[in-house]
């Protein structure tokens, strides 16, 4: 089995961690339901709902706690020195949003992290959802099926209540591998993965 590619993330990152974690429990009581169901080693994606900008921080750095996460980042974030530098060191995988079809390069970054028994953090819906039900890109299907990897559901609920200093609930659900169709159909059958993974997301209740 790939080893755990996160023994020489730098101390910076784990600081940044730690800090983030402290604030979440302090400012927003934050819970986290199922943490346990999480796998220690081994390629894995979490793919959780995307309500605010404090889903990241908040997901990955009590995640962290079980294993550190690779993520994916605005390319442009990588173009500023020393930004993209301490980012590569990070683990995080530059992505360019503006590429219709998808960015390839962002592609072979995630696979070769799942491959190499890294955990990959994505919000399915690609953007926030804003109260909205968004339809889920294909892109969790394709890593699935190219890297093996199960997906592990999360969803956070109240995070858009975050500037307000509501209690914010993280809760993972089951995880569910992809497989291939009989009909042979790659792209029927990443979409209906895709739309199968929202449905886990948005089943796991809160209580």
């Amino acid at each position: 089995m790939p080893t755990e590619p996160n023994k020489d993330r730098p101390l910076s990152l784990l600081l940044l961690y730690f800090t983030l974690r402290s604030f979440f429990r302090l400012f927003n009581s934050i819970e986290i339901k199922g943490q346990d169901s999480i796998p220690v080693s081994g390629p894995l994606i979490i793919a959780c709902n995307h309500v605010s900008l404090s889903d990241p921080p908040a997901l990955t750095s009590f995640l962290a706690l079980v294993r550190l996460p690779n993520v994916i980042a605005k390319k442009e974030l990588f173009s500023l020195w020393p930004v993209g530098r301490i980012l590569r060191s990070w683990g995080a995988i530059p992505v360019d949003r503006s590429r219709e079809g998808g960015d390839l390069g962002a592609l072979r970054g995630c696979l070769a992290a799942l491959k190499n028994g890294g955990c990959l953090v994505i919000f399915p819906e690609g953007t926030r959802a804003q109260g909205r039900k968004l339809k889920p890109k294909s892109g969790v299907a394709l890593m699935a099926h190219k890297s093996g990897a199960p997906v592990l559901p999360a969803r956070i609920f109240n995070s858009e209540n975050f500037s307000k200093l509501g209690k914010i609930t993280i809760k993972y659900g089951a995880p569910r591998s992809f497989e291939l169709p009989a009909d042979g159909d790659l792209k029927a059958a990443y979409a209906r993965f895709s739309e199968t993974i929202m449905s886990d997301i948005f089943s796991i209740k809160e209580e």
